[in-house]
């Protein structure tokens, strides 16, 4: 008996938008339609300037702490810190996000007297595409960190190395 039961035919139109939806749908691929992801609004990864330090284009400079940074996808840093006597230091390493979502770990330093280095950035707030970043610097000179409080940065064209 129940093999007799029909149901009505929906209408051409309701069949219509269901197939068009269908097609929308599978369509979606997240930002810019391309599987890309938008670019973090802040942290870390929104302040890198280039691939590599070999063919970064961009870098970061605090006029108000004497501080110059560069940070690479690949996790490549170079930094330059000029310390209140006018001795400038300058060097690359490798970054690491932690210990927090929004901060990095930079080193191994020099170890060498007198040398300092960006050891880490914390609070990254800010991105490449605003061309401005805010973080609290922390340099160091043999192992001795020393708080340079919280520094603005803006986008400078050129790398450093």
């Amino acid at each position: 008996m129940l093999g007799h039961f029909r149901f009505p035919a929906p209408p051409i139109r309701l069949l219509r938008f269901v197939g068009l939806l269908a097609l929308g749908l599978s369509g979606c691929g997240g930002y810019g339609g391309n599987n890309n992801t938008p670019p973090p609004a802040t942290g870390p990864n929104a302040i890198t300037n280039g691939d590599t330090l070999a063919v970064a284009t961009s870098h970061w400079v605090s006029a108000q702490c004497n501080v110059q940074v560069e940070l690479t996808s690949d996790y490549g840093f170079y930094s330059i810190v000029v310390d209140n006597s006018g001795t400038k230091s300058s060097g690359s390493f490798t970054w690491a996000i932690g210990p927090d979502a929004t901060s990095v770990t930079v080193g191994p330093g020099s170890g060498l007297g007198g040398f300092f280095w960006v050891s880490a950035l914390k609070d990254i707030t800010g991105s490449t595409a605003s061309q401005m970043f805010s973080a609290s610097v922390t340099v160091e000179t043999q192992s001795t960190p020393q708080s340079l409080g919280s520094c603005t940065f803006t986008l400078m064209q050129g790398n450093l190395p």
